[in-house]
């Protein structure tokens, strides 16, 4: 007999286990901080119906692609959502979520954070995603270019853009924060 989601010892160590580390990866790919939890629920919400199909020892793996897509589709309804209520009414403000951050946060944490979270956005999603995954959360590239299903070159190659855009972008916010050009 089959064992539903909410019972099933394996999805709730998963969940245990990799949910901060899926939220996080999430809010790195860009998902809005009001849409986190349920992008969050989503990924595992995915990974209980597909999990005959996941390789135990391999759940990390899985969450987090299932993640990328997930943040996508996420990301698409944020931008057609913001149109729709353009359209509506034009007049209206589109007013961005706040960042949710505890009384523990202290104001550079924040502040780096945002900047990060600034400079992510300059990447284009296929290097961002590699970015994300190599440089904050610590995959090889080897793993990267199975959790995307690319060649082993194209991930090593993403990444170095990745790096090279990032790097860039750093130095130009750098510059504007000094007032030169």
């Amino acid at each position: 007999m089959a064992r539903g989601p909410a019972t099933n010892p394996r999805l709730a160590a998963a969940a245990r286990e990799y949910s901060v580390a899926v939220w996080q990866f999430l809010r790195s790919l860009g998902v809005a901080a009001a849409q986190l939890d349920d992008a969050t629920q989503e990924v595992f919400l995915v990974a209980a119906r597909k999990l005959d199909d996941i390789r135990p020892g391999f759940e990390k793996s899985y969450l987090f692609g299932a993640a990328v897509h997930i943040a996508r589709a996420v990301r698409r309804r944020q931008i057609r959502d913001q149109r729709v209520a353009l359209v509506e009414d034009p007049d209206d403000e589109v007013l961005e979520p706040r960042s949710s951050t505890t009384p523990e946060d202290s104001l550079e944490d924040k502040e780096q954070r945002d900047l990060l979270a600034e400079l992510l956005e300059t990447l284009p999603d296929d290097l961002r995603v590699t970015f994300v995954l190599y440089e904050l959360e610590g995959e090889s590239l080897v793993q990267i270019a199975q959790l995307l299903e690319i060649p082993l070159g194209t991930a090593t190659s993403r990444l170095r853009r990745a790096r090279a855009k990032f790097e860039v972008s750093l130095r130009r916010r750098h510059l504007s924060l000094r007032g030169e050009p």
